[in-house]
């Protein structure tokens, strides 16, 4: 499955929202040397309790906006966030 999200680094908590029908991910990590890259992958793989080798970023390694591809069904990658969103 492929999910285009849009990062916000360097916030006070890691966070998803659903923002204009557009993913929005608050992450801890500050966008320097990778590091904002690292965290989200290691934070979504926890959200969506999949292994880090199944979440690739294939576009925007130094944008905000990232174009990943989620070894996943859609409706499971789809559920897991909507459910975080909606609690």
């Amino acid at each position: 499955m492929t999910l285009f999200v849009r990062i916000k680094p360097n916030q006070r908590l890691d966070l998803i929202e659903r923002v204009n029908n557009e993913w929005q991910i608050r992450l801890k990590a500050p966008a320097v040397d990778g590091k904002a890259n690292d965290h989200l992958l290691t934070f979504l793989s926890q959200v969506l309790n999949l292994p880090k080798a199944a979440i690739l970023i294939k576009r925007g390694h130094s944008s905000r906006m990232k174009y990943l591809e989620i070894n996943a069904t859609t409706d499971y990658v789809l559920g897991k966030l909507e459910a975080l969103v909606n609690e």
